[in-house]
């Protein structure tokens, strides 16, 4: 099996494992995520938005599923670019209160279609004449907080550190792993602001 089919299956379990638990509710609604672009290569800020599942599956946990989509062209209109990163998480949340903080981390399958365009004709549909598709996986971790507004709504704001990696920290002298404990670097490539809105039932 695939790494593409390993994600797909993850993130498919982690909808539908928790539908036994008792006591469960379900939320859905809109979010909108803000990925940070990079100072040094110039890379600029995207916004995204998308929709988001969370399922309360314990009195500590809740799992989520969320989409985003995102499409941009170049000026000459000759590239189109669709984004769909998909993300799934565990919350964890110690405080269930009206303000209820939680850490979070997980796996995500960022997918991007570059297409080809043919001329530009006003009224007409552009016709597509080569399509590229890239895939990449890698996992997150982040913190954040929902706000309870009544029993069946909520807001959240959070923010995630995308493609995290812990590595062990090297003996310069010897280019050896330390072995010792506690001695875990933490490295991420780019990270994301997401907030919005859950409906419960």
């Amino acid at each position: 099996m695939s790494r593409y089919q390993n994600v797909v299956l993850m993130l498919a379990v982690s909808v539908l494992v928790p539908a036994s638990v008792a006591a469960q509710s379900v939320g859905i609604g809109p979010r909108l995520s803000l990925v940070r672009g990079d100072l040094a290569t110039e890379t600029p800020s995207t916004r995204l938005l998308g929709g988001t599942v969370r399922m309360r599956s314990s009195s500590l946990t809740s799992l989520e599923l969320s989409m985003d989509y995102r499409v941009t062209r170049n000026d000459a209109r000759t590239e189109r670019i669709r984004e769909t990163p998909m993300q799934a998480s565990l919350l964890i949340m110690p405080i269930r209160a009206a303000l209820a903080p939680y850490a979070l981390g997980g796996v995500g399958l960022y997918s991007q279609r570059v297409d080809t365009l043919g001329p530009f004709v006003s009224g007409a549909p552009q016709e597509v004449l080569d399509s590229t598709l890239s895939r990449k996986i890698g996992w997150h971790a982040g913190f954040g907080a929902e706000l309870k507004l009544s029993s069946r709504a909520a807001v959240f704001v959070d923010y995630r550190y995308q493609f995290v990696k812990f590595t062990k920290t090297e003996d310069p002298a010897t280019g050896t792993n330390i072995p010792y404990v506690g001695r875990v670097n933490f490295s991420h490539q780019g990270s994301m602001w997401t907030s919005g809105v859950a409906f419960y039932f």
